[in-house]
């Protein structure tokens, strides 16, 4: 037979069970067990109710959110809730006020600087308004990505949903009123959804006439590549044409764009290539920063003196740029993510409201260094 002795061990078994233990068997010196025993009553919305003083409907209604319950009488509750550890079930708060306090998110990427910019600035809000953000990185388009867009639809367990860029093709697209919440496109601007994305066609104006004010007339346009591209123009595209344009408002030597991978290293080992060449131009005009940096990495690698025998634009103004000395159009990726939570969060509080299909274009800001000066 079990007992709990006098002595120093007896005090801490009783111990330990007292902290909720009673479910492990503790032998004692005579080879006994203790009997079983409940483990510590984890306290329970009845529990709260009867601390509060109130119903156990309302104790629900109030630890879930839900109207009609007087502040005074769920602060009492809350309070009730904290002192006895209760802590409200996620599944019960939905049930009741069919709330989850989630924004989900689907993303091409979450490595590179945009798509990780645009993540800071969707989480920082969201924390600001009490709710969580579901990722899911779908990846480049043909690698699974539908496969993992069905399976959030099958989910559904968030309030509001954000696609940054690329993330959907065709129908996948189309499919996202079937959610009834709030849905967002970040990076492009499409007819679908809610959309909030820089003025590429301004951006891509904006860099090439810079560089027409300095007096160049034999300029080149380095598109960086998407993997997925379900608008009829992409922002790479649209950044592209943009400059064409000008081109041809100026009358420029209109040179054939060309297309080179979005990262660092590609841009680079495809312009040691281009500045190569003989007929090279005086000025390039790269769709994105990374673009522009791989092209100044080549032309120092080639001994070509910047800018005084070439002069380089970027777009984004990513934290490197200044360290390379690189005039660039810059863009504020996180303030577009704090900017589609603020939207989500104002269209929960109309839910029976007509869909908002319009679009938000922020306007660029021409960042001067020291890549690009007259033409030699």
């Amino acid at each position: 037979m079990f007992r709990f002795g006098n002595d120093r061990w007896g005090a801490l078994l009783a111990a330990a069970l007292a902290r909720g233990y009673g479910r492990n068997r503790f032998h004692t010196l005579d080879g006994g067990h203790p009997p079983e025993r409940e483990e510590a009553a984890v306290p329970r919305l009845d529990d709260v109710a009867r601390a509060a003083g109130v119903s156990k409907a309302t104790a629900s209604r109030a630890l879930s959110g839900a109207p009609g319950v007087a502040a005074r009488t769920r602060e009492r509750v809350q309070r009730a809730a904290d002192e006895l550890g209760f802590r409200a079930s996620g599944a019960a708060r939905r049930l009741a006020t069919g709330v989850t306090r989630t924004i989900g998110v689907l993303t091409p990427s979450v490595n590179r600087w945009y798509f990780g910019s645009v993540l800071h600035g969707i989480a920082h809000a969201a924390d600001l308004h009490d709710h969580d953000v579901l990722l899911y990185d779908l990846g480049a388009f043909g690698t699974g990505g539908h496969e993992k867009f069905e399976r959030f639809m099958r989910r559904g367990e968030v309030d509001g949903l954000v696609t940054i860029t690329w993330s959907l093709v065709g129908g996948d697209l189309t499919r996202l009123a079937e959610l009834g919440i709030p849905v967002a496109t970040v990076g492009e601007p499409t007819p679908h959804t809610r959309s909030f994305a820089l003025d590429d066609d301004a951006a891509g104006e904006q860099a090439a006439e810079h560089l027409v004010r300095l007096g160049h007339t034999d300029l080149l346009h380095l598109a960086s590549e998407t993997e997925v591209q379900p608008f009829d123009a992409s922002s790479s595209d649209r950044r592209m044409q943009a400059f064409q344009r000008v081109s041809e408002r100026h009358g420029l030597r209109l040179r054939p764009p060309l297309t080179v991978p979005t990262t660092l290293e590609g841009a680079h080992l495809a312009a040691r290539g281009i500045l190569a060449r003989a007929d090279r131009p005086t000025g390039i005009v790269a769709g994105t920063d990374e673009v522009a940096m791989g092209v100044l990495l080549a032309a120092h690698q080639l001994g070509i003196r910047i800018p005084d025998e070439l002069s380089v634009t970027g777009v984004d103004d990513v934290p490197a740029a200044a360290a390379f000395g690189l005039t660039t159009i810059r863009q504020d990726p996180a303030q577009h993510g704090e900017d589609v939570v603020a939207w989500i969060m104002a269209a929960l509080q109309e839910p029976d409201g007509e869909p908002d299909r319009s679009h938000t274009a922020y306007v660029p800001v021409l960042v001067v260094r020291s890549s690009t000066g007259p033409p030699p």
